[in-house]
């Protein structure tokens, strides 16, 4: 069984995992007013697929998939992730629909999104609609959805349905990791649904990454290279591999180091 075939009841399960920690079988089927043996059944679909870990009662995250507090990722490489953001906004047309996703560096495009005209942002991080709160010449959707606290986005079905009523000009999307094989990873399943989402209701796709996330291990596929457009970044790995894998994707490649800054 494949991500897509995961019932809205097992990602809601996940998103609760995500934003609360581990989750027990009676609260959950309480929660969901179904039997034991039903959210028992949602458990070992979970598992099996590895995007949780069962304990004794209950489920909780996988170890590997823990993710740094957006705060401390936002601190991460700081200045490289200001240069792509002040890249990406340049590239975006006033009077446009953006979708602005998950992760630090989409945070920092929302500031440089600032002085645009016309824009009609939608997003579920709440760092980015507070920071379009200053710029009231951009109309912002929030999504609704759970709240993940640690990393200030709502997730989960409502995020992802609200999400699907639009079809914007451009997605700007983060990243857990990048792989030369892989493409796009993530920490979480939830969080990977919602860049596919993303993509998949977009005409052009932006990814920033800085070229940290090249050694970054993070377990859950999001899309191959060859659905995003564009990736906007400080500089690749050195050995040409991510280079190579990017131009037979097809994917347009935007170095924002200091020398073109």
């Amino acid at each position: 069984m494949g991500q897509d075939m995961l019932s809205s009841r097992q990602r809601d399960i996940l998103a609760l995992i995500e934003a609360e920690g581990a989750q027990y079988i009676e609260q959950l089927a309480g929660r969901y007013q179904v039997t034991t043996q039903t959210i028992r059944r949602d458990i070992n679909a979970l598992c099996d697929q590895g995007y949780a870990r069962r304990f004794h009662g209950g489920v909780d995250a996988p170890v590997e998939s823990r993710n740094i507090s957006i705060n401390a990722r936002a601190a991460l490489n700081s200045a490289a992730k200001r240069r792509i953001a002040t890249r990406i906004a340049a590239a975006i047309e006033p009077g446009s629909t953006v979708f602005m996703g998950i992760g630090s560096t989409v945070q920092f495009v929302a500031e440089a999104l600032r002085g645009h005209q016309g824009l009609r942002v939608v997003t579920n991080n709440i760092d980015v609609a507070l920071m379009l709160c200053e710029a009231p010449h951009v109309e912002v959707h929030m999504t609704g959805g759970l709240l993940r606290h640690n990393d200030r986005d709502v997730v989960g079905s409502d995020s992802l349905q609200f999400f699907e009523k639009f079809y914007a000009s451009y997605a700007v999307v983060g990243a857990g990791a990048l792989d030369p094989q892989k493409g796009v990873l993530d920490f979480s399943y939830s969080e990977a649904q919602t860049t596919s989402t993303l993509i998949a209701n977009s005409r052009v796709q932006f990814l920033a990454a800085d070229v940290s996330k090249w050694t970054r291990d993070a377990s859950v596929r999001v899309v191959p290279f060859e659905r995003i457009s564009t990736l906007f970044t400080d500089r690749l790995p050195g050995d040409g591999v991510a280079a190579a894998a990017l131009a037979e994707a097809g994917t347009e490649i935007v170095l924002c180091d200091l020398e073109t800054a």
